[in-house]
């Protein structure tokens, strides 16, 4: 794998164009879990008037989408019972700009984590205190020979992948000379207000008795194509008369392939955690334009010997059920269950799934073109299987 190698140009604050009121934002119980930075690394290789100059244009267009999403703008504060909340300072977000000695070939086997593609994301310094972390930060890095990097990290307490995507997408429509994002953002935190909070115990890794027993896990990409889904589709409509949707489909292939090829023993129990966004959950559903947390964990678990043994309808069901049992939870005003993260087991009976298809993290051109690729900044997760 070639190394990447990145000069900084300009590190600078990007304020909002026109200042925004200030003002004390309050956040949902949701979003108070999520305290912890994602980063998105978004490829592009094509040539416009925008990408000749991909920095300055992005720049510009993120100084007047922050006016939009003044909250970005702003630092996290400590309330006095431990929760967070948002001074809208408008002190701005941290843009970066940057140029790499490779050309783009160097980000083809994304599979593989490489350390070097730190460089296209702004990386916080361990010790910075909470109210002086940025909310937002870009990073835009030109490629020799055409093509740049946008690489996006967030606070996840200020939106979830949903709302990241929604930014994006107003940071793009801005970029090609929009006024304003076509889709309005909305705050209104105070929708997102579980009444009973349940605790969850969670478990420090080096305390997780069982190491992983193979030395190496091989990261790779597989195609699930539309015929094959389709065909199950069809095959599950026939045989039970139930209608499984895509992603259920998928999480039960990777779940199911995944137990079977770290060979984990018949007598034990696998759990597959996949998120899923409960925005029509709520009692009014939470309204088009609104990016903060609205996404709940599930965990779907079973015995290896009855998940390998049964048919693919076995597998459906039990994520099919998990994620009603979830969006129920929500009705019920119940945030998360304490057994949902429960992860005090070996690495090879625990998978992660995240799906980003949906997340709009593609649709987001800049004058040259949709994403070419998506790179998640976290490949290190030995567990995580990622839908794109």
């Amino acid at each position: 794998m070639d190394k990447l190698h990145v000069n900084i140009i300009e590190r600078a604050k990007v304020a909002p164009c026109i200042p925004s009121p200030k003002a004390i934002l309050q956040l949902s119980s949701l979003d108070n879990i999520s305290r912890y930075y994602v980063s998105v690394l978004l490829v592009y290789d094509g040539f416009s008037t925008v990408s000749a100059h991909p920095a300055k244009t992005i720049r510009e267009a993120l100084s007047k989408v922050l006016v939009y999403y003044s909250p970005f703008a702003g630092r996290l504060r400590n309330k006095e019972n431990g929760d967070l909340e948002v001074e809208c300072s408008g002190e701005g977000a941290v843009f970066v700009e940057a140029m790499a000695d490779n050309d783009l070939s160097v980000l083809q086997d994304s599979d593989e984590y490489n350390p070097s593609l730190q460089q296209l994301i702004f990386t916080v310094p361990m010790d910075t205190n909470i109210q002086d972390l940025h909310l937002v930060s870009v990073q835009v890095t030109s490629f020799a020979f055409g093509g740049f990097v946008v690489g996006i990290t967030f606070y996840h307490s200020i939106c979830d992948g949903k709302g990241l995507g929604q930014f994006i997408k107003g940071l793009s429509e801005i970029s090609k000379g929009a006024f304003k994002p076509s889709l309005e953002p909305i705050w209104n935190r105070e929708m997102v207000k579980p009444g009973d909070l349940m605790y969850v115990q969670y478990y420090h890794v080096e305390c997780i008795p069982h190491p992983l027993k193979f030395k190496k896990i091989v990261k790779s990409s597989i195609v699930i194509n539309f015929e094959t889904i389709n065909c199950i589709k069809g095959c599950m409509m026939e045989e039970c008369k139930e209608n499984f949707s895509t992603f259920e489909i998928l999480a039960a292939l990777i779940w199911l392939t995944r137990t079977k090829s770290l060979e984990v023993p018949h007598t034990e129990n696998v759990k597959l955690i996949f998120v899923v966004d409960v925005r029509t959950s709520f009692d009014p559903p939470l309204p088009k334009g609104y990016y903060g947390n609205a996404v709940g964990m599930a965990g779907a678990i079973d015995n290896v010997k009855d998940l390998l043994g049964g048919p693919l309808l076995h597998a459906l069901i039990i994520i099919q059920k998990t994620i009603f049992s979830l969006k129920d939870n929500f009705r019920s005003r119940i945030l998360m269950k304490p057994s949902t993260l429960d992860v005090n087991m070996k690495h090879e009976n625990l998978a992660v799934l995240v799906d980003w298809r949906n997340l709009g993290f593609y649709e987001a051109d800049y004058g040259c073109g949709n994403v070419m690729n998506a790179i998640p900044m976290d490949q290190q997760i030995k567990n995580e299987s990622l839908v794109q």
